[in-house]
């Protein structure tokens, strides 16, 4: 089935112009995928992969998006690799939402004003000053965490990037 869902959307050859660009649409693929299929970060591994074309190509696609750059495929396949592990990650807690929401009925919207005693509790208590100042409208959606994480980490690559360029 993971085989099945990751030949869903099609890779574009070439691709958009430009390494970044590259990296975001097959980050964004892999998101929306995960999004429609809950399951499905719990099925990908990255220590373990399953030998599934479909998969593959995702990895095959990526590390042709980090060719020319000058730096050794131990490099590239970590970067192929940590990508959908940003992915995953983000996905796995919206996949463990939609389970809590399918087990108990209650969704998120509900569940936060179901806690704000408990919340209260324990951020009046001055143990957590920090989290205390929170309002509400900081914390992120999972698609606004996965947006972050995303640019952050290309951040990261590009100053990798320009510090090993001769």
């Amino acid at each position: 089935m993971t085989d099945e869902v990751f030949g869903e959307p099609e890779l574009p050859v070439p691709g958009p112009d430009g390494r970044r660009a590259k990296l975001e649409l097959v980050s964004r693929l892999q998101w929306e995928l995960c999004r429609r299929h809950p399951w499905l970060p719990g099925a990908v591994s990255l220590v373990r992969p399953s030998l599934a074309p479909n998969v593959m190509e995702h990895t095959e696609w990526t590390l042709r998006a980090l060719d020319g750059l000058g730096l050794p495929m131990t490099t590239r396949i970590r970067e192929a690799l940590t990508l959908p592990a940003l992915v995953l990650g983000v996905a796995l807690s919206m996949a463990d939402e939609v389970e809590a929401e399918q087990e108990t009925g209650v969704t998120l919207d509900r569940w936060w004003p179901a806690q704000r005693d408990r919340a209260d509790e324990l951020l009046d208590s001055g143990r957590f000053p920090l989290l205390a100042t929170l309002t509400g409208e900081e914390v992120p959606d999972v698609d606004g965490l996965f947006e972050y994480g995303l640019a952050r980490h290309l951040d990261g690559f590009a100053a990798l990037l320009e510090r090993t360029r001769p």
